[in-house]
């Protein structure tokens, strides 16, 4: 893989020599490698990573949306004079061919990033205060893509975050039974089905179907934001392939379901799964304040219930992935997506059951935000 990476290097753009690399993230989607080159006394780390042509149909969409994406960001940064821009935003290094990316001799798309030194993710919220920084950090990244120039983005999966389609797939898989699995999860199958009643009567009752359409994450999962090693600032927003017009209810509610709980997502122990509210509290006052003014009061009226509903949607995915034979997400055990969609579908129940007071803290955040802003939160 070595003389591979080289000879990927060598296509950008990279002053210096190839020093070595290594894998950087074991991830769901793309092969990603950390890059060490070697220019005169000084060392510089980029990351290559080669791009995953079945999730994603139409890469060169999606690196046209990034380069867009990063270009933007970055000229905000600049205007606005935020110190450190370097480590605030992805910054993408062009082919020799003068393209954003590069296609192998197999027909393999590469991209290259400079790496963001001095910054790293966290798996787990340890304390609120991370949850806070977090949340800024997503909050701040749709605040500064809200004047982001036309035309439209690229689609580049269709229909990602639709939690009624994500159910007729999931109703499709059960009446399929490919793997004879269904009768063994009938208890499931009633639950999820049970569980998207109620939660998309709430969504209608609170004008879900009225919520304004934004250029938003879709992927707001706490490993996306990178943390300063040092002061634990949120610097950075990661991955954005999925970056495309979309609603901040699936930013905050993924946010909320990766962030409010330290259980891991496939926990087998479902008594190990909290839902702490004082990791709520403060990812929600972070979020509204990287957003600032964003947001409406239709917008504010929903959140509450985001939560739920991606939690709800990722336990459909995966008993639907299940049913199929695992066929999307990686599996390191048998029965690793039951367990997946066991625990985040007990995370539901869980947030289900403080709804009330996730909304209490919604709003006072949403007042607080206006208060510090000087005048009424945005109508």
């Amino acid at each position: 893989m070595t003389e591979e990476l080289e000879a990927i290097g060598a296509a950008f753009e990279i002053p210096g020599r190839f020093a070595g690399a290594s894998l950087l993230k074991v991830g769901h989607i793309h092969d990603t490698f950390a890059a060490t080159y070697q220019e005169g006394e000084r060392r510089r780390r980029y990351v290559h990573q080669r791009l995953n042509g079945r999730v994603f149909q139409d890469l060169e969409a999606l690196m046209e949306n990034l380069v867009r994406i990063t270009r933007h960001q970055w000229e905000h940064l600049r205007s606005a004079g935020i110190p450190d821009p370097e480590r605030r935003c992805l910054r993408l290094v062009r082919a020799r061919s003068g393209r954003p990316f590069h296609v192998d001799e197999e027909g393999g798309i590469w991209r290259t990033f400079h790496f963001l030194e001095g910054v790293s993710s966290r798996d787990t919220i340890a304390e609120p205060a991370q949850a806070y920084q977090v949340g800024r950090a997503f909050g701040s990244f749709a605040a500064s893509l809200r004047d982001l120039p036309g035309p439209p983005l690229a689609v580049t999966i269709p229909r990602f975050h639709d939690l009624p389609a994500r159910f007729a797939a999931f109703e499709e898989a059960v009446a399929a039974d490919s793997q004879r699995r269904a009768a063994s999860v009938s208890a499931e199958i009633d639950a999820a089905a049970a569980r998207f009643q109620g939660l998309t009567r709430l969504l209608a009752e609170r004008g879900f179907a009225g919520l304004p359409r934004r250029v938003v994450h879709n992927d707001c999962k706490i490993d996306n934001a990178m943390l300063d090693d040092e002061t634990g600032e949120g610097l950075c927003v990661i991955d954005l392939d999925t970056v495309m017009e979309g609603t901040t209810l699936c930013d905050f509610g993924e946010l909320v379901r990766t962030g409010t709980s330290r259980a891991p997502e496939d926990a087998v122990d479902l008594a190990s799964i909290r839902f702490e509210l004082d990791l709520f509290r403060a990812a929600t006052r972070g979020y509204l304040d990287g957003a600032a003014s964003l947001l409406t009061a239709e917008e504010i009226a929903v959140l509450p219930l985001s939560g739920p509903v991606m939690a709800l949607e990722n336990a459909i995915r995966f008993l639907t992935d299940h049913l199929r034979g695992d066929v999307y997400f990686r599996i390191h055990r048998k029965g690793q997506n039951l367990d997946r969609f066991r625990s985040q579908l007990r995370l539901v129940e869980l947030m289900s059951e403080r709804l009330e007071e996730m909304g209490e803290i919604v709003e006072e955040a949403w007042r607080e935000r206006g208060a510090r802003a000087g005048g009424p939160a945005k109508k």
